[in-house]
């Protein structure tokens, strides 16, 4: 066994709530215990993209907490994805050009069970950047969930980058519908989102349909309703960069109506100075203030 303070890291592949197959890595302190911080990735990203997710399973496993992160079915810019299925294993095609956002919550799910039967009880949910947007959704969507807190680091406005990033984009929503309607929801949009993705039919309409559960911290558009964040009545820490590209709004800004519009008791924001998106080269500083924060918590 290893001595006390060292940490275990191991492989393991769960799977979705409709088989999908979800690549993790598992830290876990040498003493045993029941917490755990599950990572949700942003979009085209994959589990370990960002320097702070192994800095955050190291120290997350120090302070005991088991730390799991996972690739979800919208990693990288499309992904062969293994099923399973009643009559054994099969290919079906994913990644970020193919993701819908509803359909987080079935990896979000299979994860939960996971974990649950390895014996963890006290879940936190951790998200970036789009990770918020499905934390979001998860919670909202399925209220006898177990979850007791939440992390979200970089709320991004994603209908900011859609004004800022995808010239007409309303006009390619409606082509969008048009070629959905038209059994083509596979087929790609002639255009692409920000960071030069490229994305189907069926995705680029999850994210522009009048009803989309993206368009979440809306900083640019305070207006409108901060959809599913504003019904999160879980303990709350918002960790946002002061510079970040996805915001559309100073970072002070977006942290008020981050407070205006939740109805949590126990919110916490934080605006962490000179820090970029991912965070890099800050990431000490970053697992410094979630841990003070997951200390503080019952």
């Amino acid at each position: 066994m290893p001595k006390a303070g060292n940490i275990r890291i191991s492989l393991h592949k769960p799977y979705s709530t409709d088989g999908i197959e979800l690549d993790s890595l598992l830290f876990e302190p040498s003493r045993p215990t029941r917490k755990i911080v599950i990572h949700i990735h942003g979009k085209e990203g994959h589990f370990i993209q960002n320097h702070f997710v192994t800095t955050l399973g190291n120290v997350y496993s120090r302070h005991g907490y088991a730390f799991l992160t996972f690739n979800n079915r919208g990693h990288d810019y499309m992904a062969d994805l293994i099923k399973k299925t009643s009559t054994g294993f099969i290919w079906q095609q994913g990644g970020s050009m193919y993701d819908i956002l509803e359909d987080s919550t079935l990896d979000i799910q299979g994860i939960i069970n996971y974990v649950t039967d390895l014996g963890y009880t006290d879940i936190t949910l951790q998200g970036h950047s789009l990770g918020p947007h499905k934390i979001c959704y998860y919670l909202t969507a399925n209220p006898a969930h177990p979850v007791r807190r939440v992390i979200l680091l970089t709320t991004a406005d994603v209908l900011y980058l859609f004004d800022s990033s995808v010239p007409n984009w309303e006009k390619f929503s409606l082509l969008a519908k048009k070629m959905v309607d038209e059994g083509k929801g596979k087929d790609l949009m002639p255009i692409k989102l920000w960071s030069n993705c490229p994305v189907s039919a069926a995705t680029f309409y999850n994210y522009t349909c009048p009803d989309t559960n993206c368009f979440v911290f809306n900083g640019t558009h305070p207006e409108r309703d901060y959809k599913n964040f504003n019904k999160l009545t879980l303990p709350t820490l918002v960790v946002n960069p002061e510079n970040d590209f996805a915001t559309g709004v100073k970072a002070e800004a977006a942290m008020y109506l981050l407070h205006k519009k939740t109805v949590s008791k126990q919110f916490t924001g934080y605006v962490m100075k000179n820090a970029v998106h991912n965070f890099l080269g800050q990431e000490d500083d970053l697992s410094q203030i979630i841990t003070k924060w997951l200390a503080r918590q019952k």
